[in-house]
């Protein structure tokens, strides 16, 4: 399994011989290199989130609530963070959540790609959107050893829906990651305000219409999808902690909480950050 705590070895000893790191090592640090970097549509794209932004926001502080205290005689020279799902053992229980048209937040157009050869290089699998850029054959072989996930947004067309999933497990993704809670555009001022949406343009390589998404998830229109995939499915959701098990009472599926930060729902401050404890506590 990686080391990942070695990496900062790596930037001192590269340090003796004169040689420093060509990457901030802050994150907001890091983040304002990218916004200059970017045209200001495409800033707002990435980073704007829905109303006054004040859900984004919480979901920050929430985080900024959570620490990991060292655990001291545990014997810690060899570090296993591993976990497993769907039969794989991943390094760690972290992955890159999806992000439509990230190809674009590329130099060269190819941001799926390198996104993909960075899960490659630390094991940590990607979850790639069905709006990529880059074909998800492309994606795929990228991939190397590390397991890649797909995102999928359910279209009405049900055909569409399992040729999406077809071609997928076809390439080589091990599970379906299925968005259940992106019914409409949120209000994002950001874009209004420079009628931005890169999907109109034409982005995405599946040319996917967000227009064609299904307006509500029933367990009937589920279960029909759970039937077209043989791959491990998983729900991505935001929906309320009485609603959580209904769609996954009768399916063998896993559950992940996206994280938006506020990008789909100005959501009473409340973060999503804290509602995603809240579904690990009430799945557990």
């Amino acid at each position: 399994m990686p080391d990942f705590g070695a990496y900062q070895n790596e930037i001192y000893l590269a340090g003796l011989s004169g040689r420093l790191p060509p990457f901030p090592m802050r994150f907001d640090e890091l983040e304002a290199k990218a916004h200059a970097a970017m045209p200001a549509s495409l800033v707002s794209y990435v980073a704007g989130g829905c109303g006054d932004e004040g859900t984004q926001n919480a979901n920050v502080a929430a985080f900024d609530k959570w620490g990991l205290p060292p655990r001291m005689f545990v014997g810690a020279k060899q570090r296993d963070l591993s976990v497993e799902l769907f039969g794989m053992k991943l390094p760690s229980p972290l992955f890159m959540s999806p992000i439509g048209v990230i190809g674009l937040c590329a130099q060269d157009g190819h941001g799926d790609l390198a996104t993909a050869r960075a899960a490659a290089l630390t094991g940590v699998p990607m979850v790639a959107s069905t709006l990529s850029v880059d074909p998800l054959e492309a994606v795929a072989v990228e991939f190397k050893a590390t397991p890649g996930f797909f995102q999928l947004y359910t279209p009405t067309d049900r055909d569409l829906a399992a040729s999406l999933v077809r071609r997928a497990e076809q390439a080589g993704f091990r599970a379906i990651v299925v968005t259940l809670d992106t019914w409409v555009t949120g209000w994002r001022p950001r874009d209004l305000a420079t009628s931005n949406f890169p999907q109109l343009r034409g982005s995405g390589a599946v040319r996917f219409r967000r227009a064609q998404r299904r307006p509500h998830h029933q367990g009937s229109g589920n279960g029909g999808d759970r039937r077209r995939s043989r791959s491990p499915l998983c729900l991505r959701t935001g929906a309320r902690r009485d609603r959580r098990r209904r769609p996954c009472a009768a399916l063998p599926v896993g559950r992940s909480r996206p994280l938006y930060g506020g990008r789909r729902l100005s959501d009473a401050r409340r973060s999503h950050a804290r509602r995603a404890t809240e579904s690990a506590a009430l799945t557990a």
